[in-house]
């Protein structure tokens, strides 16, 4: 009985050695998955400097550059109130609501919407002011007068699509879906100033990047795109061309190649003095300087 208690001791330890060995494979495999999975907005930070992808993807490194000063936080809340605003045109246009009452209502709504991302109760009542200096007449104007509008007026869009692509690993969340019979359009809303003409690559990388997301989703090509600089009123509509897939494709590359731990040069024209992770990256700049004797560019 003893030697038969041993034998089935040895045996249950095996059983119980591989199933913590599938465990952690799955849980490895998961982890792994996680790590690739790279999101549209991870392509655009690359545009601005590969270094935004590779501390943001890092947690207290992240948690430290989210402790922002006051102008920061104040610039970041803006753009949530001009992408509400973006989010409200066909109130605006079609006159069912006073400007002053749409502005009204989205300094309410912002808090509640943009929660976690403004982690704490700020009064947005001072900010009335200073916005509707940017909707004057001449704003509305322009609105009202664009055709690039009318698709979106008529059939109307869907906030915030999630998608995600497991070919590509790739994932993100498309402002406005705007759908026109059979066409499938997504719209981006930028809160910053708009070129002089066209977009900026950035903006043009990242409506290709949704427009291939959305053709894996639906088996649908998509040809064309919308870009909306909400706070000039220009509204830009963008041709989804063959350059512009390689351009994902090979941006989405790089991206994991530095999401995996690879340490990329700051781009040349970076915005350092503006950046939540200037501390980290010059300290780790300097770290690694003294380590391997060298420049870190």
């Amino acid at each position: 009985m003893h030697d038969m208690h041993n034998i089935s001791r040895t045996g249950s330890s095996k059983i119980d050695m591989g199933i913590k060995l599938k465990l952690y494979f799955i849980f490895y495999t998961n982890c792994l998955i996680f790590i690739m999975t790279v999101r549209v907005s991870e392509l655009v930070q690359y545009q601005i400097c590969p270094r935004l992808v590779y501390f943001g993807a890092r947690d207290n490194e992240r948690d430290q550059g989210l402790q922002q000063p006051q102008a920061r936080l104040r610039s970041r809340i803006e753009g949530f109130i001009l992408k509400e605003l973006a989010f409200n045109l066909s109130r605006i246009i079609n006159c069912e609501s006073d400007i002053a009452e749409v502005m009204g209502d989205i300094l309410k709504c912002v808090p509640w919407i943009y929660r976690e991302e403004m982690c704490q109760d700020i009064d947005l009542e001072p900010l009335r002011a200073d916005f509707m200096r940017i909707i004057n007449e001449r704003w509305l104007k322009k609105l009202r007068s664009t055709r690039e509008l009318e698709l979106e007026l008529e059939h109307g869009y869907e906030r915030e699509r999630v998608l995600y692509s497991a070919k590509l690993n790739l994932s993100g969340s498309v402002d406005k879906l705007i759908i026109a019979d059979e066409e499938e359009i997504p719209c981006i809303i930028k809160t910053g100033k708009s070129p002089e003409y066209g977009v900026w690559r950035s903006d043009r990388i990242q409506l290709a990047a949704y427009a291939m997301l959305i053709e894996d989703e639906s088996m649908r090509t998509v040809r064309r795109g919308l870009v909306q600089y909400i706070r000039d009123a220009e509204f830009r509509e963008v041709q989804i061309r063959r350059a512009d897939r390689a351009m994902v494709l090979h941006v989405l590359k790089r991206v994991k190649r530095v999401k995996q731990g690879v340490f990329p040069d700051r781009s040349r024209n970076a915005p350092c003095e503006n950046c939540a992770y200037a501390d980290i990256c010059n300290t780790r700049k300097t770290f690694l300087s003294v380590l391997f004797g060298q420049k870190q560019k």
